[in-house]
C-alpha cells in the first residue's frame, strides 16, 4: 500500500512539473509558420542584456517589448533568407568567426572561451548566438547584393568639397560614435520624439535609449558605431557636429528618409599625415553604408507587410 502511495505522489508529481512547464514555456507569436515562445523571449532578453548592460536598468515590461521586437524581427529576416541561403551552411564561415570576434571584444573579453563561459552562466548557448550573428551576416550580404547597383554617389562633388578642406586641414579626429536612427514618417513630431529621447537618456542612459528608439542594426549595441574618422563623415553631419564635444548628443540630423542622433563617445587625434585618397574612399564608404542602411529598412518593412503576424 505504501509503495502505491508513493508511486501515485511521484505521478501527480510530473503531472505537475509538466502542467507548470507548459504553463511558463507558452507560444506567444506565430511568425509565418514560426513559432516564438515565452521561452524564446526569455533567452531573447537575457542575449540583448550580454549585448548592452545597460539594459538592466528598464523596468522589466519594457524589456518584454524590446525582446519580442527583436525576435519577430529575427524571425521575419530568417524566413526571407531561406530563399536564398542555407543558414547553418555559413556558421563556420571565416567572416562570421571576425564578426564573432569583433563582438566578443566590443562587450569586454578578449577570448572567445571567456565568452562562451559568460554565455553559459548566463544559460545562453553559444551556437545559438552564432546563429543570430549569422542571419545578421547573410541579411547584410543579400542587401548588399540587391542594392549595391542602386547605390548612388557622387564622387565629383565629394571631391570637390575635399579639396576645399584640404586646405584648412593639417590633422585631424578619430571619433568613437554612437547613434540612435529615427525612422522618419508623414506624422512624425521629431521634437517631441527627441525631448522623449533626451529625457529616456537622463534616466537609463544612451545605449539602453537606442534600443528602444533606433531602427538601426546598431540599436542592439545600444548604438555603438565605433570609430569613425571625422573626415569620413558628411558634409551635413560634419556641420551639425562642430560644436559637440565628448560626451555631448547632437540635434536630430536629416539624413533623407531619416533622422540621426549622434553622441560622442571618445575622440583622439590622428596625427597621420592627411591622406586624401584616403579620406576620399573613407567618406564614399560612409555614404555607401548610410544608402544601404536605407535600403535595408525599406526591403525589410516590404518583407514584413508580406508575413502574417499573430500573438497567441
Amino acid at each position: 500500500m505504501k509503495k502505491i502511495i508513493i508511486i501515485y505522489l511521484l505521478i501527480i508529481f510530473h503531472l505537475s512539473f509538466l502542467q507548470v512547464n507548459s504553463l511558463e514555456n507558452k507560444i506567444r507569436f506565430k511568425v509565418s509558420n514560426k513559432i516564438i515562445t515565452s521561452f524564446d523571449i526569455e533567452q531573447e532578453k537575457k542575449y540583448l542584456v550580454v549585448l548592452n548592460q545597460n539594459l538592466k536598468k528598464i523596468e522589466q515590461n519594457k524589456l518584454e517589448v524590446l525582446a519580442s521586437d527583436s525576435i519577430i524581427k529575427e524571425k521575419i529576416k530568417e524566413i526571407e533568407l531561406i530563399k536564398y541561403y542555407q543558414i547553418e551552411n555559413v556558421l563556420n564561415d571565416t567572416n562570421l568567426n571576425e564578426i564573432i570576434k569583433s563582438l566578443y571584444q566590443a562587450i569586454g573579453f578578449q577570448k572567445e572561451k571567456d565568452f562562451k563561459n559568460y554565455l553559459e552562466f548566463q544559460n545562453l548557448k553559444f551556437s545559438s548566438v552564432k546563429r543570430k550573428l549569422a542571419i545578421e551576416m547573410l541579411w547584410n550580404n543579400l542587401i548588399f547584393k540587391k542594392f549595391n547597383n542602386r547605390v548612388v554617389i557622387d564622387e565629383a562633388e565629394i571631391k570637390n568639397n575635399l579639396d576645399i578642406e584640404i586646405k584648412n586641414l593639417n590633422n585631424s579626429n578619430d571619433l568613437f560614435l554612437s547613434e540612435i536612427l529615427i525612422k522618419n514618417s508623414h506624422d512624425l513630431k521629431i521634437e517631441a520624439i527627441y525631448s522623449e529621447i533626451l529625457k529616456s537618456i537622463e534616466n537609463i542612459g544612451f545605449a539602453a535609449t537606442a534600443n528602444i528608439f533606433s531602427v538601426s542594426d546598431t540599436a542592439k549595441l545600444g548604438g555603438k558605431v565605433g570609430w569613425v574618422k571625422e573626415t569620413s563623415l558628411s558634409k551635413e553631419i560634419r556641420r551639425e557636429m562642430i560644436n559637440v564635444k565628448k560626451g555631448q548628443i547632437s540635434k536630430p540630423i536629416k539624413i533623407n528618409e531619416s533622422f540621426l542622433i549622434l553622441r560622442i563617445d571618445d575622440t583622439k587625434v590622428n596625427n597621420q599625415k592627411v591622406d586624401k585618397n584616403k579620406i576620399l574612399l573613407n567618406r564614399i564608404s560612409y555614404k555607401k553604408n548610410q544608402q544601404l542602411e536605407r535600403f535595408s529598412l525599406a526591403y525589410f518593412n516590404k518583407v514584413k507587410q508580406s508575413i502574417q503576424i499573430n500573438e497567441l
